[in-house]
């Protein structure tokens, strides 16, 4: 069955197109998609864990981007439903572009797709607070590095992600006392004392940050990928400012390294939701795919080498 023309298990006019091959299974207490490399676990250079955008980890695109991951890094690659299944309608994201629409008969669906999304956020974000998923993503990840303590962890933050995998590659998401040592915790106990809980992290037009703070916290490598053209979430002066900071941040003699690109031209969303028929913007969600690859690449390998 379809909801608003969007087949649950398929993916159809977007960046990320076809049905998501991968499997649904418990995992350290959070139902999670899991997408494995060509190889099998046992050949993963690493794990990464995908914080999704509000249409959460149900999302036919977010699955088939956890695949692609997969496929092309090599990966083993989970999307857990940290949201605890409340997630917006996927069939929001098709009035996404009606928010730029003009003229009398644009303003008239404009008004409508901000009621639809109105009806839905609201509930969204009282019931996916910070206080109630961060201590959430702290034990899934804290798990993580206890079961699989050979194999390096990354985060892919996407939109709503976004916030979480910048907290990961900040101070405050290290795992108390050190993982090796690590006995149980009360939910969501984390602190600046110990192992990081990731390696590196990916973001692409992350939502939620406060700026400058969020950008100043971050310790350990992080990629960003920027919509140049419009992102209510992160405007041109919040990206320059962003990018000001983490390349300060790679000057540094003891500093991490970091990247922050911008993708002119592009909305938004575009690295998981890029229209197909906008040859460009599907072009820009591909490099921004590539980008966070090669960002784990690196960072697994030298992890490896540690």
């Amino acid at each position: 069955m379809s909801v608003g023309g969007l087949k649950p298990c398929c993916a159809t006019g977007s960046l990320h197109t076809g049905a998501p091959t991968g499997e649904v299974s418990k995992l350290h207490g959070f139902d999670t998609y899991i997408a494995v490399p060509p190889g099998g676990v046992e050949a993963a250079k690493g794990i990464v864990v995908v914080l999704p955008d509000i249409f959460g980890w149900t999302f036919p695109n977010n699955r088939i981007l956890a695949d692609d991951y997969a496929r092309k890094g090599g990966f083993s690659v989970l999307l857990p439903d940290f949201m605890d299944g409340c997630v917006v309608p996927s069939y929001l994201a098709e009035w996404l572009s009606t928010l730029e629409a003009t003229g009398p008969t644009g303003f008239i669906k404009k008004l409508y797709a901000y009621g639809l999304f109105a009806y839905h956020i609201i509930p969204f974000f009282w019931s996916n607070t910070q206080k109630k998923v961060h201590p959430g993503v702290i034990e899934f990840f804290r798990g993580l590095k206890i079961s699989h303590p050979n194999l390096p962890v990354g985060a892919a933050g996407f939109c709503w992600g976004g916030l979480y995998t910048l907290k990961l590659c900040s101070a405050i998401d290290r795992a108390t006392p050190p993982v090796s040592q690590a006995q149980p915790q009360s939910p969501g106990q984390s602190g600046g004392t110990g192992e990081p809980l990731v390696v590196c992290g990916f973001t692409a037009h992350p939502s939620m940050l406060s700026y400058p703070a969020s950008i100043e916290a971050v310790e350990l490598p992080l990629s960003v990928a920027a919509a140049g053209r419009l992102d209510p979430q992160m405007s041109r002066e919040q990206g320059e400012l962003t990018r000001e900071i983490l390349e300060k941040k790679t000057q540094s003699v003891d500093g991490a390294q970091h990247e922050f690109i911008w993708y002119e031209g592009a909305t938004h969303g575009f690295a998981v939701r890029a229209d197909e028929n906008d040859v460009e913007e599907a072009q820009r969600g591909k490099q921004a795919e590539a980008q966070a690859i090669r960002w784990f690449t690196k960072w697994f390998a030298a992890a490896g080498k540690a």
